[in-house]
Order: structure tokens, then C-alpha cells, then sequence
């Protein structure tokens, strides 16, 4: 069953927050429920998988059959959720969501689906690489492949840019259509020690230690790409850009960067979905 977040996990998470309640301290924050049932814990994080596609269909991130999202196995940390091929990420259940090993074999427990080919090549290397990291969100957004072809990180310009202070990678190349666990490896050592990366000519994937984390930073990237290329437009000579100096950028990025910020910035994603739409947790 699941457990409230122990207190000292509970005084980290809300001075991560930094959010304000009453003198006696009643009034607090949600934060994520802490399990001592590695199955309960399975069907939490998928729900909350589930739903992130529904968050992302509403974003506008779909695009044919482009596009996933992966969740490292909470029973089996070898093994990861990911989305079945060709279902809109709008119609997404818990049941939809298929198993899959480290060889790219659909497993018993979840649905009998096919899964896309080039997601598991890079969704396999990147929690291979990276344990530290248990979800991985790529899809085609308008703004992030436009942004891509300039193979360059955002600037530091802006408040919310200041998430992905040196917490932003490039991958400099394209491989094409990514189809082998090689090219999954290269952008997996591309992200080297960040939760983000832009791939030139393509688009970019975003991670976290959550699915809630990672699929806030990728409606947060995207956001981002989109005021970027507007500040490009729109500067010449007497609106020239600002960069946002170094101690204040590392001090932002601590506050409002940091993976309990991101987990609790999703709620309310998953909130509406769930209220739309209750079957996403069927």
C-alpha cells in the first residue's frame, strides 16, 4: 500500500517548492505518495504515464505515429512502459501501455501491442545510460523541430529558459530515421549528465526521475524554443538580447528547475485529463 511521504522527504520536497501555508503548518502542498507495494507503485506511475500522452495530445504534440514517451519498470528497472504504435496519444489508457524488455520484446503483463521501432532503439539507450533518469519524452512539436535545424541550445534570455541552465544538451548531427540501438547510444551519451536534449534537425527528448518531470520539461522546452525564436525575430540593433547572468541563472535553476518543482508543475496537466477523460485510467 501506499504511504504518505516520509517527514524529511516531505521538508525537502516543499523547500524545493517553496510554497507558503499556515503557522501551524497544516496547510501544505500536495507531494508524491511514497510506496511500500512495488505493484501499487506500478500502476500510480502508469497512470500517470497514461496521462501524459492525453497532456500531450492537448499540447498538440501528436503527430501520426511519431512520438513517445517511456517509463522505466518500477518492479523490473530493466524493463520500460512505453506507448503501443498508432494509437493517438488522445485515446492512451493504462491498459494500452505495453512492457517491453532490454531487447525490444513486448512482455506478458501488458498490452499485446507493437511497439514503434526507432522509440525503443532510443528510449532503450538512454535508461541503459542514464538510471538516474526513469522516464524519456520525445515527440515532433512545431517549435522544438524548428528550433532544432539551428543545432544550438537556447539562451539563458528569460526566467523560464533558466530551467535548463546547463541542464541543456545538443546532439550536433543527424543520423537519419534513428533504426539502430547505435544511434540510440549516441544520443543517449549526447545528453552526457543533463535531463535534455536537442537533436539538430529533428526535435528533442526530455527526462526526469519522474514522468511528471520529464513531460513538464518537454511542454516547458517547447515553450521555450517558441519565445527564443520570436526574441531572434524580433532583435537589431537598440533590442539586443540580455543574458541573464551566472549567479542568478544557477540560483533560478536550483528553485525552479529542480525535479520536485517539475513533478508538482504537472498536477494540474493531470488533473484536467483525468477530469476529462476518467477512462485514461482505465
Amino acid at each position: 500500500m501506499s504511504t504518505d511521504t516520509t517527514t524529511t522527504e516531505k521538508n525537502t520536497f516543499f523547500k524545493d517548492v517553496h510554497f507558503l501555508g499556515d503557522k501551524e503548518g497544516k496547510v501544505a502542498i500536495r507531494s508524491p505518495p511514497i510506496f511500500t507495494d512495488k505493484e501499487e507503485e506500478r500502476e500510480y506511475q502508469k497512470q500517470h504515464l497514461a496521462a501524459a500522452f492525453r497532456v500531450f495530445a492537448k499540447q498538440g504534440f501528436d503527430e501520426g505515429v511519431a512520438g513517445h514517451i517511456s517509463l522505466r519498470d518500477s518492479v523490473n528497472p530493466h524493463h520500460f512502459w512505453i506507448n503501443p504504435l498508432s494509437t493517438h496519444f488522445s485515446q492512451i489508457r493504462v491498459s494500452d501501455l505495453v512492457l517491453v524488455n532490454e531487447f525490444g520484446h513486448v512482455l506478458p503483463g501488458g498490452a499485446q501491442s507493437p511497439i514503434n521501432g526507432p522509440a525503443f532503439a532510443i528510449h532503450s539507450e538512454i535508461h541503459k545510460a542514464r538510471p538516474d533518469l526513469n522516464a524519456a519524452c520525445h515527440a515532433h512539436s512545431a517549435y522544438g523541430k524548428a528550433f532544432s535545424c539551428f543545432g544550438r541550445p537556447i539562451e539563458m534570455i528569460y526566467q523560464d529558459a533558466l530551467r535548463f541552465y546547463n541542464d541543456l544538451a545538443v546532439y550536433p548531427r543527424y543520423g537519419g530515421t534513428v533504426i539502430s540501438t547505435e544511434e540510440g547510444a549516441r544520443i543517449a551519451a549526447a545528453l552526457c549528465e543533463c535531463r535534455s536534449v536537442i537533436l539538430q534537425n529533428h526535435g528533442m527528448i526530455t527526462c526526469g526521475r519522474t514522468v511528471d518531470e520529464a513531460a513538464f520539461l518537454f511542454i516547458a522546452l517547447d515553450r521555450c524554443c517558441h519565445a527564443q525564436m520570436m526574441a531572434n525575430a524580433a532583435a537589431g540593433p537598440g533590442w539586443e538580447k540580455i543574458v541573464i547572468p551566472h549567479e542568478e541563472a544557477e540560483m533560478t535553476h536550483r528553485k525552479s528547475g529542480n525535479s520536485s518543482k517539475m513533478w508538482l508543475a504537472f498536477q494540474p496537466y493531470f488533473d484536467q485529463v483525468v477530469k476529462e477523460g476518467p477512462s485514461v485510467l482505465d
